[in-house]
C-alpha cells in the first residue's frame, strides 16, 4: 500500500488552489468583457476566428472608400445639375433675343448675363473638391481650364474665352476599389463635359454682343470681327439661333449624359454597400459564437468553482493546522 505523505498532499492542494483561482480569474474577464475569446490564440478555432476578423476588418474599408467615392460623385452631380440649369437659362435668353423686334442694343444687355453664365460654367468646370480639380484627370493641381483672349474685343467679358488645356494627366482618370469585385471610376473627363457648352455660351454671348466668332464650327480659335449694323443684323440673328442648338446640344449629349453615368455609378454603390452589410451581419453573428461568452453558462461555472475554491482553502486551513496531538 502506497502512502500518501503530507508534502504530496500539500502540492495537491497548492495546486488545485491555484487551478481554481486561475479558472476565476479567466470566467470573471469572460463575464466583465463578454468574450470567450480575447485574441484568436485563445481559441481552438483560431483560424476561423481570424478568418472572420479579417473579412470585417476588409468589408469595414471598403465601407468608407464607398462614402469617400459617394460623397466625390456626389459632389459631381451636384456640379453637373447646376451646369445644365443655367444652361436651360441661357437657351432662354438665346430664345428671346432671336426675335427680330430685338435690336442690337437690346441683345447687348441680354449679353451681359449669357457671359456671366459663361464664366460660372467656367468655374463649375475648374471645381476642386479636397484640393483637387474635380475634372482635371490626374492634373488635379492645375485647373483644367485655362482663360485665354480674343483678339477682339481687346477688353469686357467678350474678350474672354475659356480653353481646355490638355496637359498630361488631364485624359488619365482614377479608379478606387470598391468592393472585391467592383471597381468604380471617380472622375471623367472635363473636356468632353464642360468644353462643348463653354463654347456655345461664347458664341452666344458675342454675337449678342455684337461680335462674330471663328471657325464658324467646332472650338473658338480667339479671332471673328465686329459685326456692322444695320447690315450685319440677319448674320447675328442667325448666329443667335444656332447657338441655342449648340447650347441643347451641349447640356443633353454632354452635361446629362455625365450625370446618368454618375447616377449608375451611385447605383452600383448602393447595390455594394447593401450586399457588404449582408455579408458583415453573418460574419459578425459566427464571430459572436465564436468568440461571446454565454453569460448563464459563465456565471453558472463561476459560482461552482468559487464554491470549490472556498473548499480548498477551507481544507487546506486544516491541513497546516495539523498538530502532533492530532496523531495521538
Amino acid at each position: 500500500m502506497t502512502r500518501v505523505t503530507d508534502q504530496q498532499t500539500m502540492r495537491s492542494l497548492m495546486y488545485s488552489i491555484q487551478r481554481n483561482r486561475n479558472s476565476v480569474d479567466i470566467l470573471s474577464e469572460q463575464l466583465s468583457s463578454g468574450l470567450q475569446v480575447r485574441k484568436p490564440s485563445d481559441s481552438s478555432v483560431a483560424s476561423e476566428i481570424s478568418r472572420f476578423q479579417q473579412m470585417l476588418d476588409r468589408i469595414s474599408g471598403f465601407e468608407k472608400r464607398i462614402g469617400s467615392v459617394r460623397s466625390f460623385l456626389q459632389y459631381q452631380d451636384d456640379a453637373l445639375s447646376e451646369s445644365s440649369d443655367i444652361l436651360v437659362r441661357a437657351k432662354e435668353i438665346a430664345q428671346q433675343a432671336a426675335n427680330s423686334t430685338n435690336n442690337p442694343d437690346a441683345r447687348r444687355q441680354l449679353a451681359e448675363e449669357v457671359l456671366q453664365i459663361r464664366d460660372h460654367l467656367a468655374s463649375l468646370a475648374n471645381a476642386t473638391y479636397q484640393g483637387k480639380y474635380v475634372w482635371g484627370g490626374a492634373d488635379d493641381d492645375d485647373p483644367p481650364f485655362d482663360p485665354q483672349t480674343y483678339t477682339n474685343p481687346a477688353t469686357g467679358a467678350a474678350s474672354r474665352r475659356y480653353l481646355f488645356d490638355g496637359e498630361p494627366g488631364t485624359s488619365v482618370f482614377r479608379s478606387v476599389q470598391v468592393s472585391d469585385d467592383l471597381t468604380v471610376q471617380v472622375n471623367a473627363d472635363g473636356d468632353a463635359t464642360f468644353s462643348g457648352a463653354i463654347h456655345a455660351l461664347e458664341r452666344l454671348g458675342r454675337a449678342l454682343m455684337g461680335y462674330a466668332t471663328n471657325p464658324a464650327t467646332g472650338a473658338p480659335d480667339g479671332s471673328g470681327d465686329a459685326y456692322t449694323f444695320p447690315d450685319d443684323f440677319e448674320t447675328q440673328t442667325q448666329a443667335i439661333r444656332e447657338s441655342i442648338d449648340l447650347i441643347e446640344d451641349a447640356r443633353k449629349n454632354d452635361v446629362l449624359v455625365q450625370r446618368v453615368e454618375i447616377g449608375g455609378k451611385l447605383r452600383r454603390l448602393e447595390t455594394a454597400e447593401s450586399l457588404m452589410r449582408v455579408s458583415k451581419v453573418s460574419g459578425e453573428e459566427a464571430l459572436s459564437k465564436l468568440q461571446d461568452t454565454d453569460m448563464t453558462a459563465a456565471a453558472s461555472q463561476l459560482s461552482q468553482i468559487q464554491t470549490a475554491l472556498q473548499a480548498s482553502y477551507a481544507v487546506t486551513n486544516r491541513v497546516l493546522n495539523l498538530t502532533i496531538l492530532d496523531y495521538l
